[in-house]
């Protein structure tokens, strides 16, 4: 699960970002209402991702301390690790539905001219149509070069 957070492909993740460019909405044919709706959309994902992945996270530190316990309780930890699952399920399921609703929003043939505009916007930017690079490296994938090693040959972190 790459990308931003859950990720996507940035054609239909970023897709209100990109209808905020009034020259992309023209020449993709995107009405008014369609931006409007899809900004919408998106607004209501995102705030709901950033809740469950909150919860995920409150129940990933939840598990941490039930195994620290002095004698920790198995059938507490299985528990914990189902609710660990059904959110992520539930992430899941929210990312591929919110994709769906997203294609969904625009015709076929506005999808299509968006892939032609992106492709060349990409072949315009020396990568593969997506940000960061051929390699997909955008925001949240910034890896960037390996860390040079230091006199002795060993490789120094970053900060």
């Amino acid at each position: 699960m790459g990308g931003r957070g859950f990720g996507g492909r940035r054609g239909e993740f970023g897709l209100a970002r990109l209808l905020n460019n009034p020259e992309i909405r023209e020449k993709v044919g995107i009405t008014a209402e369609q931006a409007a709706k899809i900004r919408q959309d998106e607004t209501e994902f995102r705030k709901a991702e950033i809740r469950d992945r909150a919860d995920l996270e409150v129940k990933r530190i939840d598990l941490e301390n039930l195994l620290s316990a002095e004698k920790p309780d198995r059938a507490a930890i299985d528990s914990k690790l189902q609710e660990i699952s059904t959110t992520r399920l539930t992430l899941e399921k929210s990312l591929v539905h919110f994709r769906l609703t997203m294609r969904e929003a625009i015709t076929p043939a506005q999808r299509e001219k968006l892939h032609e505009l992106m492709g060349e916007r990409g072949r315009r930017e020396g990568g593969a149509g997506r940000p960061g690079g051929p390699r997909g490296e955008g925001r949240r994938g910034q890896h960037g070069p390996a860390p040079a090693p230091d006199a002795q040959g060993q490789t120094q972190p970053k900060n």
